[in-house]
């Protein structure tokens, strides 16, 4: 049985005025004379959005992302359609939004959290805990406009997650926090999910989308193109912001073709086909190319994602030192000494392009070319994600300092 929504959105769209010169605008009120262009910010959509869901919503700069979060935190109206909200909605959208500069971090705590809908008396019971999550202690009663960005934003989040919404909007914000602090807040936002809230996430970190979302949408012109898999999702917009002339399809992916992918196989150290190795042991993978027409400087890549669809590595021949000039058909292969990964099942991305990523000059882009599984040493157990080599020393007394 679906969860209860707590946003449901109806045909919404919006378009905004664009005037050439400042003047325009008055000038267009008094004269009653057309002076702007309609710019198309969101063409009309549908969506529901559920409890204790997290959707991820990603696209190319000027795609509609920040304008559909403003739509459904209410600082926008629509032009057309209907947004309802079930409970509470409050927003983590530009930097800053709520705050007033001159003002000190402990008096913003009310100036903001007044503005994200919080009693006096909530603001003053929660006001320590506030302060504690934010790391901000030390320079909590200094002017606001004393902090750097990430100190700012790790108010903005903290006033926000303490505003006990039902559903929490997020614009990018967490990108300008250090790496211990994101973390912390992904932690805080699992707990959020956990205890049934919701979280619409715009984000062009494509590794967090599909780590975090249990959906995803891409939107592209103001246009909603997909909604469903978060790992999906991501591949359409890497499709998507790939080269004007990247864009035509091969047989698996997407590409110009001028070189592309024939077939690919993992094989264990002595070349056998391996579909299962332990993890730590040797693996080559291996493919074959065809050249349609003669290409210089072409660099093969690789990635490997997770059973989550997040990178786990990744590289290519431009990083590695190794580009060629392809004027005929031929094989490549990755060599991996150690596949030093937890266990789990893996695949393997490939790609063909000009430059160091695929975003240059397309030719085949293979997602999900194959697959692998690795299991654990029976003789070297870890946790986590990667296999480190480490050693443990014990000892009586003092050792160095500390």
């Amino acid at each position: 049985m679906n969860a209860e929504p707590v946003i449901t959105i109806e045909g919404v769209s919006k378009r905004f005025k664009r005037f050439r010169r400042r003047r325009d605008r008055f000038l267009e009120l008094i004269r009653h004379r057309q002076l702007h262009t309609d710019f198309i910010a969101l063409e009309p959509l549908s969506l529901t959005v559920r409890k204790g869901t997290i959707l991820g919503i990603i696209g190319e700069n000027g795609s509609g992302k920040s304008t559909l979060l403003k739509l459904m935190s209410g600082i926008l109206l629509p032009d057309s359609g209907s947004i309802c909200r079930f409970g509470k909605v409050t927003g983590l959208l530009e930097l800053g939004t709520g705050f007033n500069m001159e003002l000190s971090g402990r008096k913003n705590i009310y100036f903001n959290g007044t503005y994200l809908g919080m009693s006096r008396q909530q603001l003053a019971e929660r006001e320590d805990a506030i302060i504690t999550f934010a790391e901000l202690e030390d320079c909590i009663d200094a002017p606001l406009k004393s902090y750097s960005s990430g100190m700012v934003m790790r108010l903005a989040f903290a006033i926000a997650i303490h505003a006990d919404p039902d559903c929490f909007l997020i614009d990018e914000a967490l990108s300008v926090g250090d790496v211990r602090f994101q973390q912390k807040c992904f932690a805080r936002i699992r707990a959020f999910r956990q205890a049934g809230g919701s979280i619409v996430f715009v984000s062009h970190d494509m590794n967090a989308v599909k780590l975090l979302c249990d959906q995803a949408m891409l939107l592209h012109k103001g246009e909603l193109r997909y909604l469903g898999s978060p790992d999906e999702a991501v591949n359409l917009y890497n499709e998507a912001i790939a080269p004007a002339d990247s864009k035509g399809h091969t047989i698996s992916g997407y590409g110009n073709g001028a070189v592309s992918f024939t077939a690919v196989e993992t094989l264990d150290s002595i070349g056998n086909p391996v579909t299962v190795l332990t993890s730590g042991q040797s693996m080559d993978i291996r493919f074959r190319y065809t050249c349609r027409a003669p290409t210089n400087d072409v660099t093969f890549g690789i990635t490997i994602r997770d059973r989550f669809g997040q990178d786990v590595f990744g590289s290519n021949g431009a990083l590695l030192g190794v580009v060629a000039d392809i004027r005929e058909e031929g094989w490549g292969c990755f060599h991996f000494p150690a596949m030093n990964i937890a266990p789990g099942l893996y695949t393997v991305n490939l790609a063909a392009h000009t430059g160091t990523t695929h975003l240059e000059n397309c030719f085949h882009w293979w997602d999900k070319a194959t697959a692998f599984e690795v299991v654990q040493d029976p003789d070297y157990y870890f946790g986590g994600h990667t296999r480190l080599d480490v050693t443990l020393e014990l000892g009586k007394g003092h050792h160095g300092e500390l």
